[in-house]
């Protein structure tokens, strides 16, 4: 074999030597940076499988808190639509109600104003009628003065009195 490697140009001892310190330079890679390298790598091969499970975790619970938001909604829709038809309802009795009063309240002051008229209407008629009264009293006393004696003037005042009277408890 050394003929051949001399043909070739190799020197055994410097082969050896190269080989020596090739197995010394890979020795030394294992032992302080290889380790170091796959411990590094596993760490990191964890650090990815952990990031990518915590990944599936949050993806799972984002579509249940999906879920829940999305029927949260809907009850919450539900309920809305349930106070506003509640309002509606009550908004409507209300309007009924207040209707209602102000009815009554026109009604009620309808009345008075009927019942005030009809006040006025007694008080200028017995004002009408004590004015002529006093006026058919006072022409009759002028006309009548000088033709009846004092004891007639009574009389017939006091005639003309009752019936007056008696006119106004017929009406």
């Amino acid at each position: 074999m050394s003929e051949l490697f001399s043909n070739l140009g190799i020197d055994g001892k410097l082969l050896f030597a190269q080989a020596a310190n090739f197995l010394l330079v890979v020795w030394v890679l294992h032992r302080f940076v290889f380790k170091k390298i796959l411990l590094f790598l596993e760490e990191r091969k964890k650090g990815i499988k952990e990031g990518v499970e915590l990944t599936e975790k949050a993806k799972l619970e984002m579509e249940r808190i999906g879920e829940v938001r999305h029927r949260a909604m809907g009850k919450a829709k539900e309920l809305a639509e349930t106070f506003i038809i509640e309002a509606k309802t009550r908004g409507g009795e209300m309007e009924k109600e207040i209707v209602k009063k102000a009815r009554e309240g026109a009604e009620g002051i309808l009345i008075k104003a009927e019942q005030e008229s009809e006040r006025k209407k007694q008080d200028a008629l017995r004002d009408a009628k004590a004015e002529i009264q006093d006026r058919a009293f006072v022409l009759a006393e002028k006309v009548l003065m000088r033709s009846f004696s004092r004891e007639d003037e009574k009389r017939m005042g006091q005639d003309l009195v009752n019936e007056l009277t008696g006119d106004g408890k017929e009406n």
